[in-house]
Parts: structure tokens; C-alpha cells; sequence
């Protein structure tokens, strides 16, 4: 018997010799005793749970929030979804997480808490922002598409939309280039509006950018830093876009910024480092094959202003016997550095939340001396001043930095003959390689533009601000009452020099150096005023409405001096007021402004039946009294089928909705003062004063007659959409076709000239077009072992074309619009070969000669001419898609992201004009050296392109040359991943850590234009008035993707880290 028994036993055989009473009384005293000392003893006792946080399917949930309910004490799940939390024994955990239904545990004094999360009804309950408000998924009833922040930033990018291409259905975007700091060019459903260049063509088309319920008031994207995102919705149908009247029939692109969420604050480091450099260089001739070009040139038609017999110049023929083959675009372009650092804070309590970011980003360019750099910072702020008002503030605030040295640094470096040395005996860079050719600007080294920081500058500063502050009062319950004030501002500053000696300024003292400042500054703000009314009754009816009354203003103003001549170099623009000579640009001021007033209303009635109605009335002060506001309806209905009774013995239909929505909308296309007509001056002549003395008079004369009549550009539309989930949304997605009518579209009409104008804006074309979208998501595997496959693919295809133009008017051809075909369309001869030597007669008849481009005689009357122009290609794709693969397996991830183009026409400059100073037809008298091409020859009769010729600088119908197959899928990133487990990351004081190696733009899998040799990528670099047709001299290309000799694609190579506190 041990000693603890002994002691029992003594101490019971006590009580046994006691009165009854008394050790009855005892008893339940020490009872008594027993359970208060062990209830405290629970309450106090402080105990480590630990555990993992699941979804239902077994998949981890990581970021969950773990708080001891009614404490601040909270930890979050890491990458894995565990966790582990410091609680009372008897305390209840709280768990949320996103896109989960909110769980509640008692600890009972458990150590180990596995927690299952029941998601929302396939993600259904999530809120998507709609325009001044937001709803449920799963009650929407317009066409609209939301992306997450992590999914854009899957593609380490500085550029929003760079990120959002191939992300979601019905969204275009072209590329502008590739050269640092710059953008795209986007469209939602196509195009709508007819314009006269690109710039135009991008403001009427373009959709509108909502920044934290902000609307942009101009500037570029890349002022927002993509770190800063949470999510992205897009509003793509009339019905959806309605809400925002006069500003909405290109698409809504609504981004709303990280916000602060209770619980523990996470402070977060998201950041890369990557190496660039060029996919390619630019495929020329080399040192023999340049030679044997010129050779056949020669052999074509002797130049005359040449007496050389001999196709090369002595130097070309000495270097070519001692082998020189200078490849000038290696010795130019360099390997570039890209780094992207962010750190976020973000937290909060039942009262306050709160959300910081600050961000710097740094690009140099692969043509050295180019460099991007912005540094931006975000603060979100909610606070609950009462149980009934809440106040907030958010700001974002972007300084950004760029030179952006001209890239004809790069043209000049394709155009120098392979044949020259770039440095001379002594190391120094030979400044005029053809030095036979004096003063020739198409042969100065490209050379000279590297580390000429003092002679050479093209710098852009930007700062913009985005702050929003606002106050919402519940006056009684359901029924809110919110004001906000929004400011965007602007300011822009160019700072531009051109030294002397260089491939850019090729005068040789510091007389002829060029300058210039200029600066911008746009700012706006926008007061709105909302009431919105929310209530579900008898468990069945929810109503939401929404009243609003809108105050928005702009303004812009601009000024830009040029000089010429500074007494040195290193003066540049600093003191414009020791300049030769100052020009001051017609400065610009201009403001407009927009009152509207907006009715909508949301009714949903037991999750089956849906209705949303809207109503807007916009005034606008750029249109004349009585025709400045204009009312917006819109109406769409949803029936979610799958919630029928009908329906509930389907199992594998989860979700089955049917949406149908028809709307109005517009784009603010006219400018301020627009129908108040315009004027411009010129000189004439007045008694004996000609141009060169102060006699010459000028005066004013009528540009354009006013037209108080000018009234929006407006466009109605409707939309189909299903809306599906099956296989417990294992598969889900949706379709959707759309049908849009523009009407009221501004065209310039031609005035006689007896009318005392050139032209008056009328309100007179018509355009349609009608498109099919196709979303699908899918769990292609998923086992036990952790391997999971996920897909998602997006398939846009829109159709468009010209209804109406000017009456009686069919065709406009200076702008390349004809009734009857889409807006952007390539009209032009086409080329149907070159002239082979048995066809020598019969190229006769047309002026040409074997060697020479053949074109189709459309109606067949022995001549060329601009009747024989027909349609010949669309810049518009057939379709876009996105294919995106994710694949996880314990703690790695892998996602791959493709992209595809198909059907589009562009336009390669390199093979046409590019400018008049390069390109196959423009030999220049043999002076450059050209893109590599299979030229016509008797001894090699192709078909491709013609002989080359050293008599004239520029072939004839040589724009036929440029039109190309732009199709193609490319991959477009490669990300691999790895997150440290959670048993290292804890002894690291991490929650997580995360390591990433990625790559971009890796591969092309198919392109036409990259098959036959022909370019390195097909995805433009630019659009505009890109060539002209020869047949007729007019621009028939007035909207075009070009491919050109810019700065060649990159590739960037990345290591990253994501790393959570």
C-alpha cells in the first residue's frame, strides 16, 4: 500500500468515528469546496490550441481569421491552414475567412480544434461592386465579370491591363508597346464609335475607369499600382452600365483598393527582382547578304546618282573581305533590371479598419538610358463613430518617373549597313560610318544615344492623387444615407533636350541643340449624395433601392516653350532664358462639368425571380441649352431555375440562372466648347507687307460652324446570359450574346468653300454590332494525395460594322469608313504576287516589269487604279481567349496563363514606310540595310516581294507589303511557387513565406507573322495613321495595329517572395 492510500484510508477512518450529522455536513462542504475551485481554475487557465482550418472539399484555407470571441486576442491560418492560438480553456473561437460561411467553436479545453469551413453557395454570396452600390453574385442580373487582386498578380507586371489581359471574356486589350512605362489599349465588346485617330479612336471606344467609386478623369493606368488591387469588376451590357449615363457604352472597369478587415494586424512584403531582355533581335541582312542585295539592286536599275560601277563602296568592299558582319542592334540593346517592393498593413477592430501600402517600382529599358520608376502609397480608412455613423477615408497617391530615350536610336541601328565598324582605331564610337555620305541622318552610329546623359533627355514626372472621403448615416434601420467627396488631380511635366553629335541631333555645336518643357495639369472632383434602402420581407422578398444625385467637374490646363541653342550641353532645359531662340506653344485651358441624378432599384424574391431597374438623367455643360440632358433607362430580369422545385431532384445542376437585360448608354465624346464652332488665324495680304516683314497681317477666319444641336453618341443594347454550375460546381461558368446599336455618332461634314468654313460636326452615323462570350472554370483533379488541377478559359467574339454615314453618303474613304463593313477595315490594292519573266508583256500593259508587285485589276481595265481598292483585312480579331492553368501539390503551385488572338490584320512598318527612312521598298539609293526578305531575283522567282531596285527610293503599291496575319497564342507567364512549411515559418516568427520563380512571355506556340519569318511578335506596339495606300494617296489606314521597329518584345526572368508578419 503506498502512501497516498494510507492517507485516504486514515483520513476516511476519521470521518467514520464522527457524528453522522456532522460528516454529512462536512462532506458537502468539501464538495462544495472541490467544484468552486475547479470551475475557477477553468476559467483562468490559459491553454495553446492548435489545428487547420479546411474547406469542405479538404482543400486548405489559408489567411482564415482565428479571434477568441469578445477579446482582440486573433491569429491567421498560414499558407498550409494551420494554426496555432493562445485561449482560455473554455473560451469560443471565432473563424472567417473570405468566400466561407463564419464558424463558431467552444474550446472545452481541447488542445487540437480542426476546423471544416462550409463555403458559400458556389461562391454566390460573395459581393461584387455593380456601380455606386454592391450585390450578391448570385443576384445580379447584368452582364458584368469580376477579377481578384491575387489572380492579376499572378503576372508580375507595373501595368494594370497588362495583367488583365486574356483574364476575362468579352475584354481586348492591345499592347502599345514594349518599350518601359507604357500601356495598352482596351475595349469592352469591341468598338462603337466611329473616329479620325488613334487617340480619338481610344477616348470614344474606351471604357470608363472607376478607381474607389472615382471616375478617372484622364491620365494613364500605369498610375496605379497593381499591389494596391483587390479586386477588378467590369460591367460589360447596357443594363449593367446604364448606372453611369453619358460616360458608360464603352464598358465600366470599376477597381476597388485593399481595405482593412478585423482582427489581428497582418503586415505583409510582396516583392520581386527580374532580369529583361529582347524575345529577338530584328531578322537582317547580313554582311554577304547585304552585299548581294545592293548586288541585285544594282543589277535591277543602276543608280544614277551613283557612277560607281560597283554595287559597294570601297569600305564596304574592304570590310567585307576581311569579314566584318557589325551587328548594330547587339551592340545597342543590353540586358535590362526590373524590381517591384511592397509593403502592406493591414487590420482592424469591430470599430476601426484600417489598410496601409507603400510601393516602389523601378524598370530600366533594354536601350540603355531608359528608365521607369514610381513610388506610391495607399490608406484606406472605416471607422464607426456610432452604432449608426460611419465615416472613411481612401487615398492613393502614385510619383512617377520616366525617360523614355527615343527609339530611332533603334531604327538607325537596323538601317546601318553591316559593313562599317562601330568604333575607330583609337576606341571611340565612329560617329558617320558612311562617311562617303555627308551628313546623311540615316548613317550616324546609334552608338552615340548610349551615355550621352548630358546631351540627351526625355523625362516625364507625374504626380496623381485619388483621395475619396465619405460619411454614411443609418437613419433607421435598412435605411442608409451616404456623402462622399472624390478628388483626382493630376500634374504632368516633360522635360525634353537634344544635344549635338548625336543619332538624334546630328549638328556639331551646341546652336543647334532643341528643347523643350511642358506641363499638364488635370484635376476633377465629384460629389455624390446616396440613399439606399435595403429590406427582405417574410423571408422571401429582398428589395434594394438606391437614389443618387451626382455633382461632377473637370478641368485641364497646359503650356509647353521650345527653344533652340544653349551656350553647353549641360545647361539642357534648366534655363530656358539662356536659349538662342524660345517658341511658346498655344497654351490650353478647358473645364466641363455633369449633374446627374439616378433611380435603381434591386428585387429578388425567394432567390428564384430577379428584377433590377434603372433609371439616369445627365446634364452636361459641353452641350447647348436645350439639348443637354438626356435620360438613361435600363431594365434586366434573372431566373435562377436551379432553385425550383422542379429542379431539386437534379443533383448535378447546382446552379442554372437566366439573365436578359436591355439598356441605354453613351460616351462623352464632345469636347468642351465644341458647339460653339471653332476658329483658327493665318496670315494675308494688306496693302505692300509680305511674310518677311511686320506688315504681314494676321487675321481670323471660320475653321468650324457651331451646331447647338450636338447631342451624345448613344447606344442601346441587350443581353443574354446563362449563368451554370455543376457537378457541385466542379464546373461553372457562363455564356452570354449581345446586341448593340449606336446611334447619333459625330461625323465631320464637308462645307463648300463658299460657305466660309471647312467643316461642321453633325450628329449623323449608325453602327452595330453583336457578339457570343463564353466563360468556363473547372476542378479538373483533386485527390488525396494534394494534388489539385483547376482551369479556367475565356472566349470572346465580337462582330462589328458601319450602318449609317453621312445621307447619301456609302463610303468615306480618307477615313476608311464604308457602310456595310466593320469600323476597322484595311482598304487598299491587293497584291497578288510579283511580275514573273513570262509575264513580261502582260506587265507591260500595267507599267510594270518583271520583278515588279502585281495587283489584282478588280474591274479588269487594264489599269491600276483607286477603283481597284477592296477590303482586304480587319484589325478587329475573329475571336480572343484566355486559357489560365492552375496546379498545386502539397506546398508547391504552378500557374500558366495563355493568350490567343486570331483573325486580326496588322500592320508591319517595317516591311512598308516606317516613316519614309526604312523598310523593304524604301532602298533609300542603297544606303541602308533592310529587314531580311525573299526577294524577287531572275534567278529566284518568288512571289513574296519585289526586285529591289537602287534607282528609286520608294517601289510602287509597296503598302500591299505590309499587311499581315497578326494572329497568335502565346504563353504569357510561368509561375512556380513553394511556401515554407509552417513548422519552419514559425520558428522564422512567420505566418507565411512563400518563393516564386517566374517568367514572362516565355514562348510564342503559333504566329503566322513569326513562322514566315517575317517578325518577332506579332502583338502591336502601336495604332494609328500607320500607312497610306499608294493607289489614291489616301490614309486608308487610320486605325491600325502596327508592328514596328520600336523596342523589340522582352522577356523578363523573375525570383519573388511573399512574405506575411
Amino acid at each position: 500500500m503506498n502512501k497516498t492510500t494510507i492517507m485516504n484510508f486514515s483520513f476516511t477512518h476519521h470521518l467514520q468515528k464522527m457524528s453522522p450529522s456532522f460528516s454529512l455536513l462536512l462532506r458537502i462542504t468539501m464538495l462544495l469546496f472541490i467544484f468552486i475551485w475547479s470551475s475557477s481554475y477553468g476559467v483562468g487557465q490559459q491553454i495553446t490550441v492548435s489545428g487547420r482550418i479546411t474547406a469542405e472539399d479538404g482543400n486548405v484555407v489559408p489567411g482564415a481569421s482565428i479571434q477568441v470571441k469578445g477579446t482582440k486576442m486573433g491569429v491567421l491560418s498560414n499558407d498550409e491552414g494551420y494554426y496555432k492560438i493562445n485561449t482560455p480553456a473554455t473560451a469560443t473561437l471565432i473563424i472567417t475567412s473570405v468566400g466561407f460561411m463564419n464558424r463558431e467553436v467552444n474550446v472545452n479545453r481541447q488542445t487540437v480544434i480542426n476546423v471544416s469551413m462550409k463555403p458559400t453557395v458556389s461562391d454566390l454570396e460573395q459581393v461584387v461592386v455593380i456601380g455606386y452600390g454592391t450585390a450578391k453574385k448570385k443576384d445580379v442580373t447584368g452582364a458584368t465579370v469580376s477579377v481578384k487582386g491575387e489572380t492579376l498578380r499572378e503576372l508580375g507586371s507595373p501595368n494594370v491591363y497588362n495583367q488583365l489581359q486574356g483574364r476575362a471574356a468579352g475584354i481586348d486589350i492591345v499592347n502599345n508597346g514594349s518599350s518601359i512605362g507604357t500601356g495598352g489599349e482596351i475595349r469592352i465588346r469591341g468598338n462603337r464609335s466611329l473616329a479620325s485617330g488613334a487617340s480619338a479612336n481610344n477616348s470614344q471606344n474606351g471604357p470608363l475607369v472607376v478607381i474607389d467609386g472615382i471616375p478617372l478623369s484622364g491620365g494613364s493606368i500605369n498610375d496605379i499600382n497593381p499591389n494596391d488591387i483587390s479586386t477588378i469588376d467590369v460591367l460589360k451590357d447596357a443594363s449593367a452600365t446604364a448606372i453611369y449615363g453619358s460616360r458608360g457604352s464603352g464598358g465600366v472597369i470599376i477597381i476597388t483598393t485593399r481595405r482593412g478587415r478585423p482582427g489581428k494586424s497582418v503586415t505583409s512584403y510582396d516583392g520581386y527582382i527580374g532580369l529583361s531582355e529582347a524575345v529577338n533581335t530584328y531578322k537582317l541582312f547580313s554582311g554577304q547578304e547585304y552585299a548581294a542585295f545592293k548586288d541585285a539592286a544594282k543589277e535591277g536599275q543602276p543608280n544614277p546618282n551613283n557612277p560607281n560601277p560597283n554595287a559597294l563602296t570601297p569600305i564596304e568592299q574592304e570590310n567585307l573581305a576581311n569579314g566584318v558582319n557589325t551587328d548594330w542592334q547587339k551592340l545597342l540593346l543590353t540586358t535590362a533590371i526590373r524590381t517591384d517592393h511592397n509593403v502592406s498593413v493591414v487590420g482592424g477592430n469591430e470599430t476601426t479598419l484600417y489598410s496601409f501600402g507603400f510601393g516602389v517600382f523601378r524598370e530600366t529599358g533594354i536601350i540603355p538610358d531608359q528608365r521607369f520608376d514610381r513610388g506610391s502609397f495607399h490608406i484606406a480608412l472605416d471607422h464607426k463613430m456610432s452604432e449608426r455613423l460611419k465615416v472613411g477615408l481612401t487615398t492613393t497617391n502614385t510619383m512617377s518617373w520616366a525617360n523614355r530615350i527615343n527609339t530611332s536610336a533603334l531604327g538607325s541601328a537596323t538601317r546601318l549597313s553591316p559593313l562599317y565598324l562601330p568604333y575607330n582605331e583609337d576606341g571611340s564610337i565612329n560617329f558617320q560610318p558612311a562617311i562617303q555620305q555627308s551628313n546623311d541622318a540615316q548613317q550616324i552610329s546609334p552608338l552615340t544615344s548610349i551615355g550621352n546623359n548630358d546631351k540627351i533627355k526625355a523625362r516625364t514626372r507625374r504626380f496623381r492623387t485619388l483621395t475619396n472621403v465619405y460619411g454614411e448615416l443609418e437613419i433607421i434601420k435598412g435605411l442608409k444615407l451616404k456623402s462622399s467627396l472624390a478628388l483626382d488631380w493630376i500634374q504632368t511635366m516633360n522635360n525634353n533636350y537634344n544635344g549635338p553629335g548625336t543619332v538624334f541631333n546630328t549638328n556639331t555645336t551646341t546652336a543647334g541643340a532643341t528643347l523643350s518643357q511642358s506641363n499638364n495639369e488635370t484635376w476633377s472632383y465629384t460629389f455624390d449624395n446616396s440613399l439606399t434602402y435595403e429590406k427582405t420581407f417574410a423571408e422571401k422578398h429582398k428589395i434594394q433601392v438606391t437614389a443618387l444625385h451626382e455633382v461632377v467637374k473637370n478641368f485641364n490646363q497646359s503650356q509647353q516653350i521650345n527653344g533652340q541653342g544653349v551656350p553647353a550641353d549641360y545647361i539642357q532645359d534648366y534655363n530656358l532664358q539662356l536659349a538662342n531662340s524660345l517658341t511658346a506653344d498655344p497654351s490650353g485651358y478647358s473645364n466641363r462639368g455633369l449633374l446627374s441624378y439616378m433611380g435603381r432599384i434591386f428585387y429578388t424574391y425567394n432567390d428564384r425571380y430577379m428584377l433590377t431597374a434603372t433609371v439616369r438623367a445627365d446634364g452636361a455643360s459641353v452641350l447647348a441649352p436645350g439639348n443637354q440632358w438626356f435620360t438613361y433607362p435600363a431594365i434586366s430580369a434573372g431566373w435562377n431555375m436551379a432553385n425550383e422545385e422542379f429542379m431539386h431532384d437534379v443533383k448535378w445542376i447546382n446552379n442554372l440562372k437566366l439573365r436578359v437585360g436591355w439598356g441605354v448608354s453613351s460616351n462623352q465624346t464632345i469636347a468642351p466648347y465644341t458647339t460653339i464652332g471653332s476658329l483658327s488665324s493665318n496670315f494675308y495680304n494688306y496693302g505692300s507687307g509680305t511674310s518677311a516683314n511686320i506688315n504681314y497681317v494676321s487675321g481670323y477666319l471660320i475653321n468650324t460652324l457651331p451646331n447647338p444641336k450636338l447631342t451624345w453618341e448613344s447606344t442601346r443594347g441587350y443581353n443574354l446570359g446563362l449563368d451554370f454550375g455543376l457537378f457541385d460546381n466542379r464546373i461553372s461558368g457562363a455564356v452570354e450574346y449581345y446586341n448593340v446599336n449606336t446611334r447619333d455618332i459625330l461625323l465631320s461634314k464637308e462645307l463648300p468653300r463658299s460657305s466660309g468654313a471647312n467643316s461642321v460636326l453633325v450628329n449623323q452615323g449608325k453602327t452595330t454590332g453583336h457578339g457570343l462570350e463564353i466563360t468556363l472554370s473547372s476542378l479538373n483533379v483533386k485527390n488525396r494525395s494534394g494534388f489539385t488541377w483547376s482551369t479556367d478559359l475565356n472566349f470572346s467574339m465580337a462582330r462589328e460594322k458601319i450602318v449609317a454615314l453621312q445621307p447619301g453618303l456609302k463610303q468615306d474613304v480618307g477615313n476608311g469608313w464604308y457602310v456595310g463593313q466593320p469600323l476597322t477595315v484595311i482598304y487598299d490594292v491587293k497584291k497578288t504576287g510579283i511580275w514573273q519573266l513570262n509575264e513580261k508583256d502582260q506587265a507591260a500593259t500595267y507599267g510594270a516589269a518583271p520583278g515588279d508587285i502585281k495587283i489584282q485589276d478588280v474591274n479588269g481595265n487594264g489599269t491600276i487604279g483607286a477603283e481597284d481598292r477592296q477590303v482586304i483585312g480587319n484589325f478587329q480579331p475573329n475571336f480572343v481567349f484566355g486559357f489560365n492553368n492552375r496546379f498545386t501539390y502539397k506546398n508547391f503551385d504552378l500557374n500558366i496563363v495563355t493568350f490567343g488572338r486570331i483573325g486580326q490584320t496588322v500592320v508591319v512598318t517595317y516591311l512598308t514606310a516606317d516613316g519614309g527612312a526604312a523598310g523593304y521598298p524604301f532602298f533609300m539609293n542603297g544606303r541602308v540595310n533592310q529587314y531580311k526578305v525573299n526577294y524577287w531575283t531572275p534567278d529566284n522567282p518568288t512571289n513574296d516581294f519585289p526586285q529591289p531596285d537602287a534607282s528609286r527610293d520608294a517601289l510602287q503599291y509597296t503598302s500591299t507589303l505590309s499587311y499581315r496575319d497578326g494572329s497568335f497564342i502565346k504563353v504569357r507567364s510561368i509561375n512556380l511557387g513553394y511556401n515554407l512549411p509552417s513548422k519552419i515559418t514559425g520558428k522564422m516568427g512567420l505566418s507565411s513565406l512563400r518563393f516564386y520563380l517566374a517568367v514572362q512571355n516565355p514562348f510564342i506556340l503559333w504566329a503566322p507573322l513569326v513562322r514566315d519569318g517575317l517578325g518577332i511578335d506579332p502583338e502591336g506596339n502601336g495604332n494609328g495613321n500607320a500607312v497610306g495606300s499608294t493607289a489614291g494617296g489616301t490614309p486608308v489606314v487610320a486605325r491600325a495595329i502596327t508592328v514596328g521597329m520600336g523596342t523589340p518584345p522582352t522577356r523578363q526572368y523573375m525570383f519573388g517572395a511573399n512574405v506575411k508578419f
